[in-house]
């Protein structure tokens, strides 16, 4: 296999990991722009002697594309920086073929995640961030990153862009219902850091997937997924066969259709979720991040 693998191990994956998709590039202000490959979506940045990059896709082929697009989109500049949003490969598993020698900034639990995982492709960052709020300059631009706590995957840092007036954080809150089985969510406190970037002053909100939302869409986003798990509940309050997905489809999809019924991806993906979710309170979480100390992850196991 000539391409980086991530953790695949068959020579037929190759296809998919080499295909390079159209890219949508959409811009947000002079420096500022989105990027979508259909699926999933980040953010990148002009900075002062070149580009500063949020992740990098999820094969070598669309990391491939988004280079691609970039260099299109402000001619003759280079990736400087990439700024992992959190340890996922399907969204920061190749700079080795976004910008192999670019700068990799990322939360430092994100970094060991990606130290242990050692996937093919995924490059240690080399500029490590603690703690909940970060403000550095990268390239000459001023970037205030944040991560609250466990909300999806390891380390996930958000961007906030006070003069846009733009909150990216990646694989949180979707403008719809098409994220099936929410996986890598951190229940236990997910709605409660969410609801905390709310205290920021913006209005516009990019995901890690499909489109963008406004300010409204994104507390409508948190509502939806703590209606979920109040009806998830309620599936064990009226014993329904909480293990089987059509009985779980049928409840909480009768629960909260009249409500949230017209979100694109409500019939077909409120049952994955469901189960997804009812093994949150079957089981109890995804180990220390769905704890009330979720910072004792930190503790100096890992040295990087």
């Amino acid at each position: 296999m000539s391409e980086n693998r991530g953790k695949f191990t068959l020579e037929a994956a190759e296809a998919y990991l080499a295909e390079e998709p159209d890219m949508q590039v959409e811009k947000l202000s002079n420096r500022l722009f989105t990027i979508s490959d259909g699926q999933c979506r980040t953010i990148f940045i002009a900075g002062e002697s070149g580009v500063i990059a949020f992740d990098t896709f999820g094969t070598p082929g669309r990391a491939r594309a988004y280079k691609k697009a970039i260099e299109a989109t402000l001619p003759g500049q280079t990736i400087n920086a990439i700024v992992y949003s959190h340890d996922h490969l399907d969204h920061a598993g190749f700079a080795a073929d976004l910008a192999p020698d670019a700068e990799i900034i990322a939360d430092e639990l994100c970094a060991k995640v990606i130290k242990c995982r050692e996937a093919d492709g995924q490059v240690q960052p080399t500029r490590v961030l603690a703690g909940e709020r970060n403000e550095i300059n990268v390239d000459g631009v001023d970037l205030v990153l944040l991560n609250p706590g466990p909300t999806h995957g390891s380390g996930n840092m958000a961007a906030y862009f006070a003069e846009e007036g733009v909150l990216f954080s990646s694989d949180t809150i979707l403008a719809n219902a098409k994220y099936g089985f929410m996986p890598d969510y951190h229940f236990a406190n997910f709605v409660k850091y969410m609801r905390g970037f709310l205290e920021l002053s913006w209005d516009r909100f990019v995901p890690g997937r499909y489109e963008m939302t406004n300010r409204a869409g994104f507390e409508r986003g948190i509502e939806f997924v703590d209606d979920i798990m109040t009806a998830c509940q309620q599936a064990f309050a009226n014993f329904v066969p909480i293990w089987l997905y059509d009985p779980m489809k049928g409840f909480v999809g009768q629960q909260l259709g009249e409500k949230y019924g017209d979100l694109e991806g409500f019939d077909g993906h409120i049952g994955q979720m469901s189960i997804r979710i009812v093994h949150h309170y079957l089981m109890g979480g995804w180990g220390l991040e769905d704890t009330p100390e979720p910072a004792v992850l930190l503790e100096d196991k890992v040295s990087l």
